[in-house]
C-alpha cells in the first residue's frame, strides 16, 4: 500500500490533547448538572459502555486522516491519447563506438546526443533500438521519457551479443516496429560510425512508401581513433595490430537518400539530434496515437466511508436514563 500525501499524518498528534479537552468538558458538565439537580437527585449518566463511546469520536478521526492521506493500492489502466510523432532511434552500440575521437567517446557522445533530443519532445513518441550484428527493440514507442532514459543509460556493447555491425538489421527492425503505426510521423533516426559488415541495405528500398521518414547521424571523424575496451585494453587483428576504425558515411547517405532524411555530423555539431527536431521534425505531421498508463488505485473512500458510519453510529450508543 503506498500513501499519496503522507503528510497529513501529523493530525494525530492532535488527537491526545483534543481527548484530555473533551474530557474535562464532560467532567464540568457533570459537575454543574449535579450543582443544579442538587445532590439528591440522581444525576443523568450514559447506560451504554462509556469507553466505546469515547472511542468512537477518536477511531473516526484516525480514520478521517487516514483518508487525507489518500491511501493507494492495486493498478488501475488509463488510456492516454496523445498527438505527436513517432520516433525511433537506432543506436549503433558495437564495439567500434568505444573510439575516441569524440569525447570521451562515440557512444557517450552518441548517448548525449540523444539525451538533448528528449528535452525537445513535446508528447511525442520515442523507441530505441540496439544494434550491431544484429538489431534488438531495447525500449517500444513510449512518451514515458524517464524509461526511455534508463534504457539508453543502459545501453552498451554487452546489449547484443553478436558483434559487428549490420544496418541492414536496424531497417528490418524499424519495419516491425512501425508496422503497427502507419503514417507520415514515423521517424527513424540511426546513430552510427557508418560501418557496415552486413552489408545487405536492399531492404531500405520502398522506405518512403511505408512512411519512414530516415536520418541519419555521424559519430565519429575520418581520422578515427584505436578503440580502447573496458579493461584498458585495445582492440587488435588477428596479427596483433592495433585496429583503427574510421567513420564511413557511405552506408548513411544511402539510408537518408533512400528515407528522404538528412544526414548530421555529430562531431561538427554535438548537439544535432536537438537541431534535427528544431529544423526537421517540429514541423512535420503530428500523428494522433493512443496508449495506456497504469497507476495506483486511489482508496481513500474506505477509510472516510468507515468514518461516517462511526460517526453516525454514536447517537445510537449514547442515550440518557431518565431521572
Amino acid at each position: 500500500m503506498n500513501w499519496a500525501d503522507p503528510a497529513y499524518a501529523w493530525l494525530c498528534l492532535l488527537l491526545v490533547p483534543a481527548a484530555m479537552l473533551l474530557r474535562r468538558t464532560a467532567r464540568r458538565r457533570r459537575l454543574d448538572l449535579l450543582q443544579l439537580a442538587g445532590d439528591d437527585s440522581p444525576a443523568q449518566r450514559p447506560a451504554c459502555r462509556p469507553v466505546l463511546v469515547a472511542l468512537l469520536p477518536a477511531a473516526a478521526f484516525l480514520l478521517i486522516v487516514a483518508a487525507l492521506c489518500r491511501p493507494q493500492w492495486g493498478l488501475i489502466t488509463l488510456p492516454q491519447p496523445s498527438t505527436g510523432l513517432n520516433i525511433l532511434v537506432a543506436l549503433d552500440v558495437s564495439r567500434s563506438m568505444l573510439a575516441e575521437d569524440l569525447q570521451p567517446t562515440r557512444l557517450a557522445a552518441a548517448k548525449d546526443a540523444v539525451t538533448g533530443l528528449l528535452s525537445q519532445l513535446q508528447g511525442d513518441r520515442i523507441g530505441l533500438i540496439a544494434f550491431a550484428g544484429s538489431a534488438f527493440l531495447v525500449c517500444p514507442l513510449t512518451s514515458d521519457y524517464g524509461t526511455f532514459a534508463a534504457m539508453l543509460a543502459d545501453a552498451g556493447p554487452d546489449t547484443l551479443p553478436l558483434g559487428g555491425t549490420s544496418l541492414g538489421s536496424v531497417i528490418s527492425e524499424a519495419r516491425r516496429v512501425f508496422a503497427a503505426n502507419q503514417g507520415s510521423s514515423n521517424t527513424l533516426i540511426v546513430v552510427s560510425d557508418g560501418e557496415d559488415h552486413g552489408g545487405d541495405l536492399g531492404s531500405v528500398a520502398g522506405l518512403r512508401d511505408a512512411g519512414i521518414t530516415v536520418h541519419g547521424i555521424a559519430a565519429g571523424t575520418p581520422a578515427g581513433s584505436v578503440i580502447r575496451l573496458a579493461d584498458g585494453q585495445f582492440v587488435r587483428n588477428r596479427q596483433g595490430t592495433l585496429v583503427r576504425t574510421r567513420l564511413q558515411t557511405e552506408a548513411l547517405q544511402q539510408l537518408a537518400a533512400a528515407g528522404g532524411g538528412r544526414i548530421f555530423d555529430l562531431a561538427a555539431d554535438p548537439k544535432a539530434l536537438e537541431t534535427l527536431y528544431r529544423n526537421e521534425l517540429a514541423a512535420s505531421e503530428k500523428q494522433e496515437s493512443s496508449s495506456t498508463r497504469q497507476q495506483l488505485a486511489e482508496r481513500f473512500q474506505f477509510p472516510l466511508a468507515l468514518a461516517l458510519l462511526l460517526l453516525l453510529g454514536e447517537p445510537l450508543l449514547t442515550w440518557r436514563q431518565k431521572p
